[in-house]
């Protein structure tokens, strides 16, 4: 009887720690550190394929990024992707429900304080309240530019994933599309957004 009791009870925990972590958020943040740790070991990070300089003009055709899409900033001001042109592009698509987007963060805010004056950060939250963005970004500290979708997304970029980073390359050009979390904190990654330069 006693054996029936303690396993009635751990399961009781158990559920109880269940709700606990749902109703209070905090398994979005859990699912977070447990993602972190995994892109630690670089199995999530997208093949960087380098441009390679060719004779053949067919063999090296890039397609042209679509700079018609608008955003809002942080403070309500419509901007276009136009005026980021000129320097290579960090298009990253998250919101604050999505626990491999939250995974991401610190390692593109790495990234960010390294290379924000070379590298255009695009950083669209997809919240349906722009405000939980903005105070997740000045909950944690970071200090990239957040934006929101102001109209629909041209169709390359619109790939129905969470988290999606897009690199434009400076001569407006897609360089390359990741669906999924990816660890940007890298040498590797450093390397190739010089490459898009």
């Amino acid at each position: 009887m006693k054996i029936q009791h303690k396993r009635i009870l751990k399961i009781t925990l158990f559920i109880g720690a269940i709700v606990i972590f749902y109703s209070t958020g905090l398994n979005n943040q859990i699912l977070a550190l447990v993602q972190r740790g995994m892109l630690k070991t670089g199995i999530f990070n997208p093949k960087i394929e380098y441009a390679q300089e060719t004779t053949d003009a067919s063999e090296n055709e890039l397609t042209k990024a679509d700079f018609e899409v608008q955003f809002y900033n942080e403070q309500d001001e419509l901007v276009s992707l136009k005026t980021f042109s000129g320097k290579p592009i960090f298009m990253n698509f998250w919101a604050t429900w999505c626990a491999p987007c939250i995974a991401e963060m610190p390692g593109i805010a790495n990234l960010y304080a390294d290379k924000y004056k070379d590298v255009n950060f695009v950083l669209v939250s997809f919240d349906t309240d722009f405000q939980k963005a903005r105070d997740f970004k000045a909950k944690k500290g970071y200090t990239f530019p957040i934006y929101r979708v102001a109209n629909d997304l041209p169709e390359m970029y619109n790939t129905g994933s969470l988290p999606t980073t897009i690199f434009i390359d400076a001569q407006g050009n897609l360089a390359l599309t990741h669906m999924g979390m990816a660890d940007y904190d890298t040498q590797d990654f450093r390397s190739y957004l010089d490459s898009l330069k």
